[in-house]
């Protein structure tokens, strides 16, 4: 068996938000460490995210087809793919039972794991050391304690997507030759319809920045309710949108939004990746933590009502880390006057 030195495998598989925090860890390790030999065993559906020209990935992936082929086999499929390779450390920051069982086909000497915290569905049974207790909440955070366990201090996340002049053309065409306007991007919606806020509440933000000199821009995946949000967004506008729901790849959605001044959206993919550009975004939150959810970079432009419709649930009870509040209404709490506030606030700290 050959052992690789100072070789590290992340497991992180999904989800695609987790994935973007996850690629600022690898990064920073590349970073930190050029020598290192890390591979990043992904979610397949996710993969072409950090590929660059189609066949180039920015980093040594694995993907897994858990969906198309089922856990065992893509476990097999795994173990065929590193046979012949044990791994340093190995990086489980997936709390899944299916992480874990996939994990039987990564060979390592350190099976690091979550703490006591954030360690959930007997994953403590597939490592063989835990990580320190991270300082905040946040996900991204517990990404980072993995490292900082395993000895490599002072790691700062960074994100270097390498898009192409293809990919950022694209966007360009897209929107239509953006080089003098200033570009609010909306990506309304999130994996889980309760995370989403209104229509009419997106509608009314984007007759705001319409007002304030942005053209406004809509983007999503082409599932059929995204599409719907977008359309019903569009419809209740008294402007005209750009709406590009569901016309971009994952690497041309990342090009528009490195185009935009400044962007909206609840707890979704779209959220991180504007945080890991550096573009500010408006994190909109009510069922989950955003000190442990939200956008990395920005946590100063959350609008949340999450510790409000947590209390009300826990009448007095202490919301546990992972706490998620049950009221699928709870956006709804969230008002115009708040979003238009935090983007005001984005302008003056960021735009000017």
């Amino acid at each position: 068996m050959k052992t690789s030195q100072n070789s590290i495998c992340v497991l992180r598989i999904t989800a695609l938000g987790d994935c973007i925090n996850a690629f600022g860890l690898v990064n920073a390790l590349k970073q930190k460490n050029p020598e290192a030999d890390i591979t990043w065993v992904i979610d397949k559906r996710f993969a072409s995210l950090f590929v660059k020209d189609g066949d180039t990935p920015l980093v040594n992936l694995e993907p897994v087809d858990i969906k198309g082929k089922g856990l065992i086999k893509a476990t097999l499929d795994l173990r065929k793919a590193l046979s012949g390779k044990c791994f340093d450390s190995l990086y489980n920051m997936q709390t899944s039972i299916k992480a874990s069982v996939l994990s039987l086909g990564i060979k390592a000497k350190k099976r690091l794991g979550y703490d006591d915290e954030r360690r959930r569905e007997c994953q403590g049974l597939f490592i063989n050391k835990k990580i320190n207790t991270p300082k905040t909440p946040h996900v991204l955070s517990g990404f980072i304690a993995f490292a900082h366990t395993d000895g490599y201090e002072d790691l700062k996340p960074s994100w270097d997507f390498q898009l192409s002049e293809t990919e950022k053309n694209k966007a360009d065409e897209l929107l239509n030759d953006v080089s003098d306007s200033k570009v609010f991007t909306i990506s309304p919606a999130s994996a889980k319809a309760e995370k989403n806020w209104t229509a009419e509440g997106y509608a009314a933000i984007a007759d705001y920045a319409v007002s304030k000199g942005f053209k406004v821009v809509l983007v999503g995946s082409p599932n059929e309710k995204e599409q719907a949000l977008c359309s019903k967004i569009e419809e209740l506008s008294k402007n005209t949108l750009v709406n590009l729901c569901g016309k971009t790849s994952l690497r041309v959605l990342c090009a528009v939004l490195s185009k935009s001044s400044l962007v909206l959206s609840p707890d979704s993919a779209s959220m991180h990746l504007a945080s890991a550009l550096n573009i500010p975004v408006i994190g909109l939150f009510a069922i989950h933590n955003p000190q442990r959810v939200g956008a990395y970079n920005f946590k100063d432009l959350y609008v949340s009502v999450y510790d409000e419709a947590a209390a009300d649930e826990l009448q007095g009870r202490k919301a546990s880390w992972r706490y998620r509040v049950k009221d699928k209404t709870a956006m709804q709490r969230i008002t115009v006057e708040a979003v238009q506030e935090a983007f005001n606030r984005a302008e003056q700290t960021y735009l000017k």
